[in-house]
């Protein structure tokens, strides 16, 4: 197969007085954002684009001659921020001459004439299409990456993957990972980057007839001195908190936990703004945003053989026995119909009142079980004691003054943690360190959040909770996080809290044990050291 890398114009919307039409006009040439995927009756278009104007439509025009009254159009569409078409029916072998047309709505401009020639593939299998994603999650030592397999070229896709490079366009010969095989959308990491450094990354695709790549995507790592100091495990956002007066630094994972019963597994969720909700109880709303094969989730549906994952857990339940009738967490407080209120956390058979730390520690959801996207190993993640969310909620020093604000993200409503270095040039935040206000006086975008993110901002979704009975109350309106420590009142432990007008932080909030609250865990700055 063959690819052609061709010039692309970018277009500039002139200045112009209230009277007159908006003119577009050449700027630049960038020659390296265009790829042709050629086969014998097939071709696939990609490129990116850098257009100030807004830009309305994007066509492109192909011929097997130059005369455009002989030329088909095909409109292009958007697959993670790249402009995309399939073209089908030609000729092999045969010179197509193309050229592409972008509107912004007032004018056109138009690229200049270009042509691919198609080839002929006496298997009939060409190669497969496979677009690359942006990248996310960018850290010193890490970052995140993937694609789309939009189409398998006739023939199965073997494996895909990406592979990176600090030179344009890497291949398999260099660094890569797989991500599964087939069509579809993918993720994968990329580990062991060096800080501040710029790297290439496209993702590719296999099939018999070879292995095709994607458009090369360009990102430079965090300085180790920027949101954290480079050693963020696997499954953590890149910005350091502290958490007591030692000046102790904790990394925050990337999501709320998530629990599967049917295979006894744990992970992250995907983003910060992610969780499974139910319907609730008081407004009969259906909230939450995570699904398993195409159903979505529901924390009311807990039990030792459900497939789909709960984010609620209850006080201690990390699957550890720790000497109490309830510590798995599908456990409900009910044995034999009869309801037992300290069901739930460490006791020594008279006392309920332990701390998740000393001889209890394996209670802590985060110590005992691995967690499959961070780093998949036990006893590296823990739960905040309720001191260090008094400390980092209220007590915290930052350089921007700011620790925490009310906000809706991606149209969820939640808390927003800034890291210890957190630049107020970075986005602009208001009600900063106020509980009493409603989650809208911050309202941010997907786009905006990934650039909160990627210094180290930290998203608590307001995900509700799950009473006894298994009912869920408040889901999408309030957020009660557990602590590690109990409360002195039997049956208790503590927790964080907020609400649509109000925040219960630090120790002004308790909640008994038996209620099923998110759990956001924390890991060590200097676990790797």
């Amino acid at each position: 197969m063959k690819k052609i890398s061709i010039a692309i114009l970018v277009l500039v919307v002139a200045l112009a007085s209230c009277k007159k039409t908006p003119e577009v006009n050449l700027k630049y040439v960038d020659v390296e954002r265009d790829l042709i995927t050629v086969g014998m009756t097939t071709a696939t278009v990609q490129c990116d684009y850098d257009y100030i104007a807004t830009l309305k439509k994007a066509y492109f025009y192909y011929g097997e001659g130059a005369n455009e009254a002989d030329m088909n159009t095909a409109e292009m569409r958007v697959v993670q921020n790249t402009l995309y078409v399939d073209l089908t029916g030609l000729r092999a072998n045969t010179t197509y001459s193309y050229f592409y047309e972008f509107h912004n709505g007032f004018n056109s401009m138009r690229t200049a004439l270009k042509t691919f020639k198609t080839e002929v593939s006496p298997a009939g299998v060409t190669l497969p299409t496979v677009v690359t994603a942006s990248v996310t999650e960018i850290a010193a030592n890490s970052a995140k990456g993937g694609g789309e397999v939009t189409n398998d070229g006739g023939a199965q896709v073997t494996e895909r993957g990406i592979c990176w490079s600090t030179h344009a366009n890497p291949t398999v010969s260099d660094n890569h990972v797989a991500a599964g095989e087939g069509t579809g959308a993918f993720t994968a990491l990329m580990n062991g980057l060096e800080a501040n450094t710029t790297y290439h990354v496209r993702a590719y695709a296999t099939n018999e007839a070879g292995t095709a790549y994607g458009l090369d995507k360009e990102f430079t790592t965090l300085s180790s001195g920027g949101g954290g100091n480079g050693n963020a495990p696997e499954g953590a956002i890149n910005g350091l908190f502290t958490i007591n007066e030692n000046g102790d630094q904790v990394y925050f994972s990337q999501g709320n936990l998530q629990y599967q019963a049917s295979t006894n597994t744990w992970r992250f969720a995907e983003h910060q703004w992610d969780y499974v909700g139910g319907v609730d109880v008081l407004t009969n709303n259906i909230g939450g945003n995570v699904f398993e094969n195409g159903v979505k989730c529901d924390n009311s549906l807990v039990s030792s053989t459900y497939n789909g994952w709960i984010d609620l857990f209850n006080w201690g339940t990390s699957g550890w026995d720790n000497g109490n009738v309830y510590y798995m967490p599908y456990d409900t407080g009910y044995i034999d119909d009869i309801y037992i209120g300290f069901g739930y956390g460490p006791t020594d058979g008279t006392n309920y009142m332990f701390d998740l730390t000393g001889s209890f520690v394996n209670a802590d959801w985060g110590v005992y079980n691995s967690i499959i996207n961070g780093e998949n190993m036990p006893g590296l993640w823990r739960t905040l004691t309720i001191h260090e969310w008094d400390w980092l909620l209220l007590n915290r020093n930052t350089e921007s003054g700011i620790r925490f604000v009310k906000a809706v993200v991606d149209g969820v409503n939640g808390v927003i943690i800034l890291p210890d270095n957190w630049d107020v040039s970075v986005y602009a935040l208001n009600s900063a360190n106020v509980s009493e206000v409603p989650y809208t006086v911050n309202e941010i975008t997907t786009e905006n959040w990934a650039a909160l993110e990627i210094v180290g901002a930290i998203f608590l979704p307001a995900s509700g909770y799950r009473a006894f009975d298994n009912n869920t109350y408040y889901v999408g309106r309030m957020g009660s996080y557990w602590s590690s420590s109990f409360h002195d009142t039997p049956g208790c432990a503590w927790g964080v809290s907020f609400d649509l007008d109000d925040c219960y932080f630090g120790s002004r909030y308790y909640s008994n044990l038996h209620f099923a609250h998110p759990v956001r865990l924390v890991c060590s700055s200097i676990q790797n050291n």
